[in-house]
């Protein structure tokens, strides 16, 4: 069974840009915050031969491991070095504010663009 792990702009503390852009929801910048969360989460996604990391589906609002065991690599995982279990709350834990500054710099630049 794979796992799903969604994201929302507002978990990014993001509203003020949604607010001042007039951006939606599954909109360019949640596509923008997906990919690189996507991006970010491989360091600490366990790791044997790499499938796992690498077969995904990145959507607005989520990233999702496909492989059949990712649910209990997600849930069960002990662990060596970063990589293990809970590995989208490790990322954002350690590089949250790196992601925030991200997607504003993305929107400034795509307003910016217009």
């Amino acid at each position: 069974m794979g796992v799903s792990i969604t994201y929302r702009l507002e978990d990014f503390n993001q509203k003020k840009i949604i607010d001042k852009f007039g951006l939606t929801e599954g909109g360019d910048a949640d596509l923008y915050l997906a990919n690189n969360c996507f991006r970010r989460m491989t360091k600490y996604v366990p790791w044997r031969t790499g499938a796992l990391a690498t077969t995904v589906t990145v959507k607005p609002g989520s990233v999702t491991y496909e492989q059949s065991y990712a649910h209990k690599q997600y849930y069960g995982n002990r662990g060596n070095g970063i990589r293990g279990k809970y590995w989208d709350k490790k990322m954002i834990s350690a590089e949250k504010k790196q992601l925030t500054r991200e997607v504003e710099n993305y929107v400034r630049e795509k307003k910016g663009n217009k």
